[in-house]
């Protein structure tokens, strides 16, 4: 990755709203803080927000960032009520919806990383807010 669409990257942030009865996840995307890229309501972007949710939560609790976030898939199958071919075609449609939406020099597969069996959301900056509230941020703020 080139200098420039290294700072692209670690310039963007991804902002998840959810409604109070979490039904409804709209996910946008901050490239500057004057480009921002609405993503709108997907089905999947609910097991992206799952899985931001895991990782916020273990860098709460202090957990080096190599540890944050990583679930089993199938923990993380029964947690969504999918079946884990399923949560895989969410995964796919997620990145390539980030792939189109994205310039061409940013990875869209960052946004979930895979080991064997275990599964994370990606080192990316995002924040989540529920209703009206801000529920978290990553990282976290000083």
């Amino acid at each position: 990755m080139t200098p420039c669409a290294a700072a692209r990257a670690d310039a963007t942030r991804l902002h998840f709203h959810v409604s109070l009865n979490e039904e409804h996840v709209f996910l946008d995307i901050a490239l500057a803080p004057d480009a921002q890229i609405g993503l709108g309501e997907r089905v999947h972007h609910y097991s992206l927000l799952t899985l931001a949710r895991l990782r916020l939560a273990d860098a709460r609790r202090g957990l080096d960032a190599s540890c944050q976030g990583w679930v089993d898939v199938g923990c993380l199958s029964q947690m969504l009520g999918l079946d884990s071919s399923h949560l895989n075609i969410q995964i796919h449609r997620a990145r390539h919806q980030f792939a189109q939406a994205l310039p061409s020099q940013m990875q869209a597969a960052a946004i979930v990383e895979r080991r064997r069996g275990e599964i994370r959301f990606g080192a990316l900056a995002f924040r989540i807010t529920r209703g009206g509230s801000v529920e978290g941020e990553f990282p976290l703020p000083l």
